[in-house]
């Protein structure tokens, strides 16, 4: 069987080095190499003086020489790397799978561009249990109206997280709203700080807590007069998206084009 060579954008960074680590342990895989951005203080440094990923290769900014070698681009970054990643892969043929987080809408319209060229599997979170949370969040949201059960999305990241609400937050609400044909954007409540004035039917919240190393927590409540359901996971450390990722890196690899996400691997 012949390899998966697979390339880490952001190798460096929490994700990226855990999953650089997994891939150097999967026989089935071929770790090509990781880059980061081109003002890294470590850069040109073998990767096991600088982390714990157990490779002698260098940490380069040269990202357009890796992803030509490589079948498959794993990104977590920016959602600015991350589309200047994609315009190297598409030119190469490299698959993508995108884990970034906190792209506008203008953006994932250019990611959709680009998996007419290219496939790419982006997902806000790689977890298997995260993934049925949003079939189970469009189910309870379809199955539980407005007129009688309010929507709060609450999630807890560590203190590094920059994005709020997480992409996983956001993916949930998503959820909810396409099981109450509604859309997110005119319904969801990100401050309430700003008006003086009572929760308006059909509106779905969100409340973001950070702090500590905290993997990830998210819990969808759907609160009714006279009881409540809610839809809880958390992670308890990183490898459930790392494992994620490297399936779908795996998925990836044996398309040609279009747009996946985690739900076509999994359903």
């Amino acid at each position: 069987m012949t390899k998966i060579k697979i390339v880490v954008a952001g190798c460096l960074g929490r994700m990226g080095q855990e999953i650089s680590k997994q891939i150097l342990k999967n026989k089935n895989l071929e770790f090509v190499g990781g880059f980061e951005h081109k003002k890294h203080k470590d850069l040109n440094k073998q990767l096991n003086k600088v982390s714990d990923i157990k490779s002698s290769k260098l940490v380069t900014a040269n990202s357009a020489q890796l992803i030509k070698e490589a079948n498959v681009i794993i990104d977590f970054t920016t959602p600015e790397s991350t589309l200047d990643n994609l315009k190297i892969a598409s030119a190469n043929k490299t698959s993508v799978v995108i884990g970034t987080t906190g792209m506008t809408d203008a953006q994932k319209k250019k990611v959709k561009s680009y998996s007419k060229k290219i496939p790419i599997l982006m997902s806000s979170n790689m977890s298997l249990g995260v993934n049925l949370l949003f079939n189970l969040v469009q189910q309870t949201a379809s199955a539980l109206k407005n007129t009688d059960y309010d929507i709060e999305i609450a999630e807890t990241h560590h203190k590094h997280k920059k994005d709020a609400p997480s992409g996983t937050a956001l993916s949930l609400g998503e959820y909810a709203a396409q099981g109450r044909k509604i859309t997110l954007n005119k319904s969801k409540v990100l401050d309430r700080t700003k008006k003086s004035t009572s929760r308006k039917k059909g509106d779905i919240g969100f409340s973001v807590t950070r702090g500590g190393e905290i993997a990830g927590e998210h819990t969808v409540s759907f609160i009714g007069t006279n009881d409540r359901v809610d839809l809880v996971h958390k992670a308890n450390n990183r490898s459930i998206f790392v494992s994620g990722a490297i399936e779908a890196a795996i998925f990836i690899s044996k398309k040609r084009t279009g747009l996946f996400n985690m739900n076509d691997l999994l359903f």
